[in-house]
């Protein structure tokens, strides 16, 4: 069996990247999660993740954010240097919730919604954990008060909004219907399942 180290921001982004891993390349295990809070470690880490995918392939996910588009992005981490073809920096746009959300029947299971007020191309919203926490306000009582802050205080997330939205990702989250409504997705997909082409097993 061989190994991919998976790079991410946070809880979430780590439990996605991890399925994915699990979904598109069978005959790899994780190896390290490579996790210190945030973008500002995935930037400063960079040349390391360069110099680890020379041994081992690194799946590095982030999000697009505010940036114009992932191959600008891209680019702004790389710079002049291509990347190594097993250092595979995906993007989702503009957060890792869009593609939480592009799972509509999945979701709209988990908070008791309709799927009718799933957004039909998450990878549009200027803001997806904005507009998931907003649908999440519709939700039954007990995902409600996990993934909603509580009044008064300047949280902008409830304490169980990682660890529900991870199970979620684990354990329910349908990859095949949330590629359909996210390009962003399926574009990590596919290369991901093009990385034995690159790395010989």
């Amino acid at each position: 069996m061989s190994v991919i180290n998976v790079a991410t921001e946070d809880d979430l982004s780590e439990a996605v990247a991890c399925r994915l891993v699990r979904a598109t390349l069978p005959n790899f295990d994780v190896g390290l999660r490579l996790r210190k809070g945030g973008v500002g470690y995935l930037r400063s880490s960079f040349a390391k993740f360069r110099q680890m995918a020379a041994r081992e392939p690194v799946l590095l996910l982030t999000d697009l954010d505010t940036a114009v588009c992932p191959p600008h992005l891209i680019q702004s981490w790389q710079g002049d240097s291509p990347l190594p073809p097993t250092l595979l920096m995906r993007v989702a746009v503009r957060e890792v919730e869009s593609w939480i959300l592009a799972d509509r029947v999945g979701l709209s299971r988990l908070l008791g919604i309709s799927m009718a007020l799933l957004p039909q191309n998450p990878d549009q919203l200027l803001d997806p954990k904005a507009f998931l926490l907003n649908l999440a306000r519709r939700a039954s009582r007990n995902v409600r008060t996990e993934l909603l802050a509580m009044r008064g205080t300047t949280a902008s997330q409830g304490l169980g909004y990682n660890r529900v939205l991870s199970s979620f990702v684990e354990e329910d989250w349908s990859i095949d219907r949330a590629r359909a409504h996210s390009d962003s997705l399926s574009r990590a997909m596919d290369r991901l399942g093009a990385l034995t082409d690159d790395y010989r097993i």
